[in-house]
């Protein structure tokens, strides 16, 4: 038995490919570029390494493409013919049942494997990592927050790698509306690495939150100089600069950094679209003409119509295609998820209950159906979570039920949710100026007014 770098025992005599396995795990926790070579030097070392076979069919399902989820299977089934031949540990065994749970659609399956390992074995980075991802699409900031809890008292500052471990309890805690433990646990992370860019990303997530645009833009600039041999990741760091940058109304900043920065080149990465698709909505709410650039992702939107493996991203597709008016595209991803809604696992239940309806009212509104729009979003106000993704990332969807309702001439429901709004993100100026049309369209012009000066 050999050892990562953790001290968990592996199930290989190379030590090698334990070396090699090792640097393709801390790799992946500090989103470095070479986390696949590292992955290949381990099964170059030892081709039947349960844990290496393993890991290749989880990233296999983290690119979220229809195609390599058939090659997470394929890895699911050469790890259970290498454990069969040379057995393998406990852990391994649950983290190949981990494996086989998401092959299947069930992604909750998979986290409860997570979750037991990580019982057993706080020091477990892939688990950590894993778990974090899925409660993020699958359970909320609670979830989140309660996996963290109960392995961050077995790390500490002597530990590799314990920065790291911070940045996921700081985004937790932010999710879960505890920003002032958010904050303390990120900014600890970045002393600790400056490259850490998801406690770097968990602050930012704070600033974002309680309307600190100007402490956001500094922190995010004090800061870039260190993501530059990252991965993609670091254009969703941008995505939230711009988001600043947006609310602070200097469109011509957001658009540059959309343009050099987070959408330089047209990308197949999910992640990448839906940063450009969702800033591409909110410029639009703002009157902010945007060009061609919906012509260009809607050309990627086209390739991912039949993707339909996660919610969180069909919604941002269909935003490209409904606004670049590919009504033929749409309406076959719509027959599509129409299908995927009836089959099993947990996004074929997130896509029925949320992600289908969202796609619908999202063509509704293109459209120029608003009322259509409306009737379809505003039962869903309290359940859009469920797509998965951020509290600022699905703001957009907030946003849209907003207009929809304004739109629509519904003033009274606009009313009581831009109230809400407004509580939430005081200092928001577009958000005080959609109440103040609620308000003028339920006949309050005092109360119109007072919005306007709380806009200005």
């Amino acid at each position: 038995m050999a050892e990562d770098y953790q001290g968990l025992e592996l199930t290989t005599e190379s030590a090698a490919a334990a070396a090699a396995y090792s640097h393709c795990l801390r790799g992946y926790m500090g989103y470095q570029t070479d986390v696949g070579a590292h992955l290949k030097a381990t099964l170059a070392a030892d081709g039947d390494m349960p844990m290496a076979l393993i890991t290749r069919g989880y990233f296999f399902h983290l690119f979220s493409i229809p195609a390599l989820e058939r090659k997470a299977a394929e890895s699911a089934r050469s790890a259970q013919a290498a454990i069969a031949a040379r057995g393998a540990t406990q852990r391994e065994h649950w983290h190949l049942a981990a494996l086989q749970a998401w092959n299947v659609g069930d992604m909750a399956g998979a986290t409860d494997w997570w979750e037991q390992i990580l019982l057993h074995h706080p020091h477990d980075v892939m688990a950590v990592r894993l778990s974090h991802f899925t409660h993020f699409y699958l359970h909320g900031g609670g979830a989140m927050r309660q996996s963290s809890n109960r392995i961050l008292p077995a790390w500490d500052e002597n530990r590799p790698d314990y920065g790291f471990i911070l940045g996921i309890s700081a985004f937790s805690h932010e999710e879960a509306g505890d920003y002032a433990a958010a904050a303390a646990a990120g900014k600890r992370a970045v002393e600790i690495n400056p490259k850490d860019i998801w406690a770097t990303h968990a602050v930012a997530h704070v600033y974002e939150m309680q309307g600190r645009q100007d402490e956001g833009i500094a922190w995010l600039d004090g800061l870039s100089g260190q993501w530059a041999a990252l991965n993609n990741f670091r254009f969703h760091t941008w995505w939230h600069k711009a988001m600043y940058h947006l609310e602070k109304a200097q469109h011509d900043t957001v658009l540059d950094l959309y343009d050099r920065q987070f959408w330089a080149e047209p990308s197949e990465e999910y992640l990448d679209f839906t940063n450009a698709a969702a800033m591409l909505w909110r410029l639009d709410y703002r009157g902010v003409d945007v060009g061609q650039r919906w012509s260009v992702l809607a050309d990627v939107a086209e390739r991912h119509n039949r993707d339909a493996i996660l919610a969180f991203a069909d919604a941002h597709y269909m935003m490209a295609l409904a606004k670049d008016g590919r009504q033929a595209a749409a309406q076959a991803m719509l027959d599509n998820l129409a299908e995927t809604a009836q089959g099993k696992g947990d996004q074929a239940r997130v896509t029925a209950a949320v992600g289908l309806p969202v796609c619908r009212a999202t063509l509704a509104l293109c459209q120029g159906k608003a009322g259509e729009a409306a009737d379809i979003l505003l039962p869903l106000r309290d359940h859009i979570w469920r797509l998965g993704g951020s509290h600022a990332q699905r703001d957009v969807w907030a946003q849209m039920i907003c207009r929809s309702l304004l739109e629509a001439g519904r003033f009274e429901d606009a009313r009581g949710l831009l109230a809400q709004r407004t509580a939430m993100k005081n200092n928001s100026p577009m958000s005080w100026r959609w109440y103040a049309e609620a308000l003028d369209g339920c006949g309050d012009s005092a109360g119109a007014a007072a919005a306007r000066q709380n806009a200005a």
